[in-house]
């Protein structure tokens, strides 16, 4: 579809990850912007359909995108159809044209209609462009626990042996997180996608525990995004075999539903404000919570 914006005729693409040429444009958008390399993910199979880039091309080249992640969450035994902004991207020669401003429209246009909330994270520089188009700061919360080091057997998986990728993505899709409030459902795409790329070499599977577990670890301090198992450990079972001797805290980054002993902070993150978009079902208003991590597009 061909649009005029500035004086300036365009070419509107609904998701440039479906066309070759297309795609190949974006991603070195991507690149060229944020250094964000999409070609790991799209290379590994589990690209899927969840994330959309609406983009926006001049003389065949991807100039500006805004990303939508469509994902269902399930809270309170309800599922819930929540849409993340994200990837809101511009070539530095075409900041003048206001091309973002005319790609929110269109995206919010399309999607307020068909979901239950529209979110996004954004950073320092760009927090007086989106109350513009309706939407508000929200505040969400992160949750710690002390941990005792257990005696268990643990190990790193290596995702480039087709067993333990397995094994992965066979958690996820069969148990998901059962120690989560608030968790991203069926979304393998969106999962991998850290996986494959930032996380590669952070995922473990607690062997005791029958769990995978995503984390890092930092001096005595693990951070945790996620893990899947069934219910036969507790999450103090999991965590403490993963820890290692040093360590003294767990920093979740999903919103545990047992919260006996859990310390609760707002969300202090550098250079990160989320907002939620005006008169739809905002989670964040009345609830102590944060979306997982690996639910971030």
């Amino acid at each position: 579809m061909e649009c005029v914006i500035g004086g300036k005729t365009f070419r509107y693409a609904e998701n440039a990850i479906q066309n070759d040429i297309d795609r190949d444009s974006y991603f070195e958008l991507t690149k060229k912007v944020f250094g964000l390399d999409f070609y790991p993910w799209y290379r590994s199979g589990f690209c899927g359909n969840s994330f959309v880039p609406h983009t926006l091309y001049h003389n065949d080249i991807a100039v500006a995108s805004v990303g939508v992640m469509v994902s269902e969450f399930k809270w309170k035994n309800c599922i819930k159809t929540y849409v993340q902004i994200s990837t809101v991207i511009t070539d530095p020669e075409y900041r003048s044209v206001n091309l973002s401003r005319w790609l929110m429209e269109l995206v919010l246009k399309e999607w307020k209609c068909k979901s239950d909330l529209i979110y996004l994270y954004a950073n320092d520089s760009v927090v007086d462009f989106y109350p513009k188009f309706g939407f508000d700061r929200v505040n969400e919360y992160v949750y710690s626990m002390p941990v005792s080091k257990r005696a268990g057997k643990c190990r790193k998986l290596d995702l480039a042996s087709s067993g333990d990728m397995a094994l992965l993505t066979e958690k996820y899709l069969s148990c998901n997180n059962p120690f989560s409030a608030l968790t991203m459902e069926k979304n393998l795409s969106h999962v991998m996608f850290h996986c494959v790329t930032f996380l590669h070499d952070n995922v473990y599977y607690v062997e005791d525990c029958d769990a995978v577990v995503i984390a890092e670890y930092e001096k005595d301090t693990i951070f945790c995004y996620d893990i899947y198992s069934d219910t036969k450990c507790s999450i103090r079972d999991v965590i403490g075999i993963l820890a290692a001797e040093n360590t003294t805290t767990v920093n979740f980054g999903f919103t545990p539903n047992v919260i006996d002993g859990c310390r609760c902070e707002k969300s202090e993150e550098r250079d990160t404000t989320v907002f939620a978009l005006k008169g739809m079902d905002n989670i964040f208003a009345n609830h102590k919570v944060t979306f997982p991590f690996l639910s971030r597009a």
